[in-house]
């Protein structure tokens, strides 16, 4: 038995778990693979977990918190054996602080085995946050000072997950004052890690056991209750990236295309648990799909997100919620050093195209060194989306500094009324003004239309207008249900009414000779099939303080970063994220409604960012593989365009194949 305690290290990690028993855990897996395989799946699980946190690295104590069983008992008292060391492995509970002399106590049946630096807790209470309240009680009361409760049923969990959630609550360090709590969220609105320190915990453990104990265990709406509650109590809450955990059969999906090179080390869950399971579903394929994005030979388009400083205030914006309130200088920005850095890295890396976006670029002073840093020193093309009133001098320097490769995209939301009333009064005649400066400098401006409900009954009188001060191209962009719109539902139109007011517009459009770039897009997705995007695969986005994301739309978004450019370099965030293989590793047939949908080719399940939030808005399970919320328009203009031509799903889009551009946004 090792020499040290347990209870002399300072930072202690408990894997949450029950004995893998028929009928007792993946209940609702079992519904649909059976009892069995759910059971070996879950234990499959369990064992990778366990293999995950004693890789963690560091001088952390190891503890399986185990939940009792059918009597009441808790399995595992005593002293257990570790398998290759020769060790034992004792329980702690809040009657024994001390460790028990060894003996040779059996692992209790149906476990996986456990090393000696392992120790078994119990879990005690009435539901799971009650037991999650005792067990972070237990383990203060050993003497830790940082420890972080995980979930068990989360496949090839980063151990760098598990490991920057407890240095998190360490000696204060980085960007961030130090949190009082950590949490994992999960694809599906729960969360696979919790973690506080014990100084919090002496101040504000009866109200973290109240807010564990009222939590809505089982729904979509675990992780944003835990958010908010924190909140007020005044406790300072840090969010490590998004995981999932496996409850269902899509679940089982994913883990299955998870790639070896998730995490740091090759999940055996990959192998044992996922698919061999999904060998029971509905006679699918034995190996999972591979890794969208092929070999990840180029990168090609990146989106800086110079800022999310804006003084517009719309309240639709899905950037409402992460504004930072302070002036551009303090918010932690890049600095143009920074950011020209990152445009080398980028193009070292293949990149050709570069869409800057805000918040507003045109509050940095750097906006047109940038550009010229893309279009002149490295030849690349740039796409500048904007809202603000552009005069004749500052559209002659955008077109100096664009080098002839700049392509400016203005947003307007509809007729004058409409955007006037969504973005401010005389913005729609600035706008108009702009697009003149624009076309007289000798730039060729896109419009952007968000298909806002208010703004479906003016799109063909929009169009009109743009068409007759020179414009000939109209990008139209679906909502996504997040910041002003994540509570603006009545926003948000329905696919039906999307679908009439886009027909109506193809209709003026080709009268009006104005191209709708969209239905460009659609037709040409005919001949290259799409699996989800490229978003994370051939595209990144980089936020303004330098965090890298698979799209845009994440930027702001803790659960979304995907690397920190001041940590680690483009190409190595790119090549090795957890959280991008992660995305690499779903496919649109893993949903249940786009398995057989027989556009579903062309489509590629549209845009997996709009399907996240839209089903976080309606508190149900969301992530990458959450039912997309615009189906009603996109299949039926496929299917007219002669798209209906379905393959086989055990012939999914070979891996590799250059994705069709969109633009979501």
């Amino acid at each position: 038995m090792a020499d040290r305690s347990n209870n002399s290290v300072h930072q202690a990690l408990a894997v949450m778990a029950r004995v893998p028993t028929s009928g007792r855990v993946k209940s609702r897996l079992a519904e649909r693979v059976g009892a069995s395989v759910a059971t070996q799946t879950y234990t499959d699980l369990l064992r990778d977990t366990i293999l995950r946190a004693a890789s963690v690295g560091g001088e952390v104590a190891l503890y399986l918190a185990l939940e009792p069983d059918e009597d009441g008992q808790t399995p595992g008292t005593g002293v257990l054996p570790g398998p290759a060391q020769g060790g034992s492995f004792a329980r702690v509970d809040s009657a024994a602080r001390k460790d028990p002399a060894p003996h040779n106590d059996p692992a209790p049946a149906g476990l996986p085995p456990l090393g000696e630096k392992w120790r078994i807790v119990a879990q005690r209470g009435e539901d799971l946050g009650a037991r999650l309240a005792a067990v972070f009680s237990d383990l203060f009361a050993a003497g830790h000072e940082v420890v972080a409760l995980v979930g068990s049923d989360s496949p090839a969990l980063p151990e760098t997950y598990l490991r920057k959630a407890l240095d998190l609550l360490g000696s204060p360090c980085g960007r961030e004052p130090r949190p009082d709590l950590v949490l994992g969220p999960t694809l599906d609105g729960g969360y696979y890690l919790i973690a506080t320190r014990a100084d919090t915990w002496r101040r504000a453990g009866a109200d973290l056991t109240a807010l564990l104990g009222s939590t809505p265990v089982g729904t979509p709406g675990v992780a944003r209750y835990t958010r908010e509650e924190t909140a007020k109590l005044g406790l300072r809450l840090t969010e490590l990236p998004l995981w999932f955990d496996v409850d269902t059969e899509e679940d089982l999906r994913l883990s299955a295309g998870l790639s070896a090179e998730v995490g740091e080390a090759a999940s055996p869950v990959r192998a044992i648990g996922a698919v061999s399971s999904l060998r029971t579903i509905d006679g699918d394929p034995t190996a999972p799909a591979a890794a969208r994005g092929g070999s990840l030979d180029r990168l090609r388009e990146v989106y800086l997100h110079v800022t999310h400083e804006c003084d517009t205030g719309c309240a639709q914006c899905y950037l409402r919620d992460v504004r930072s309130p302070g002036p551009l200088a303090g918010a932690g920005e890049l600095d143009t050093e920074g950011w020209l850095d990152l445009i080398d890295q980028a193009a070292a890396l293949g990149a050709t195209g570069f869409v800057i976006i805000g918040g507003d670029p045109f509050l940095r002073s750097d906006l047109l060194r940038l550009i010229e840093h893309i279009t002149g020193t490295h030849g690349a093309k740039a796409r500048l989306f904007f809202n603000r009133l552009v005069d004749h001098d500052l559209a002659s320097r955008l077109a100096a500094a664009g080098s002839g490769s700049l392509v400016p995209l203005l947003s307007i939301d509809g007729n004058e009324q409409t955007n006037d009333a969504l973005r401010g009064r005389g913005n729609f005649a600035d706008a108009r003004r702009s697009i003149r400066a624009l076309l007289g400098a000798g730039l060729r401006p896109i419009v952007n239309t968000v298909l806002l409900k208010p703004v479906l009954d003016g799109l063909g009188e929009m169009a009109e207008t743009i068409a007759r001060d020179g414009v000939r191209t109209l990008h139209l962009i679906l909502p996504h249900q997040r910041g002003g719109l994540a509570r603006g539902g009545d926003m948000v139109p329905s696919s039906d009414e999307l679908l009439t007011a886009f027909l109506a517009l193809e209709k003026t459009a080709t009268q009006i000779g104005l191209t709708v770039d969209n239905l460009s897009a659609w037709k040409g997705r005919l001949g290259a099939p799409r699996d989800l995007c490229n978003a994370g695969c051939s595209l990144l986005a980089i936020d303004p303080e330098g965090l890298v994301h698979a799209c845009p739309i994440t930027c702001g978004e803790a659960g979304f970063v995907a690397g920190d450019l001041r940590e680690q370099s483009l190409e190595d965030i790119w090549r090795t994220s957890p959280s991008l293989n992660l995305l690499r590793a779903a496919h649109a047939r893993d949903r249940e409604a786009c398995r057989d949908c027989p556009v579903v080719d062309a489509c590629g399940g549209e845009c997996w960012v709009q399907a996240h939030y839209a089903a976080s808005t309606a508190d149900q399970r969301a992530g990458y593989l959450a039912p997309f919320p615009y189906c009603g328009l996109v299949r039926p203009v496929l299917e007219r365009l002669g798209a209906a031509s379905p393959r086989p799903a055990t012939d999914p889009p070979a891996a590799g194949v250059d994705l069709t551009p969109f633009d979501c946004i």
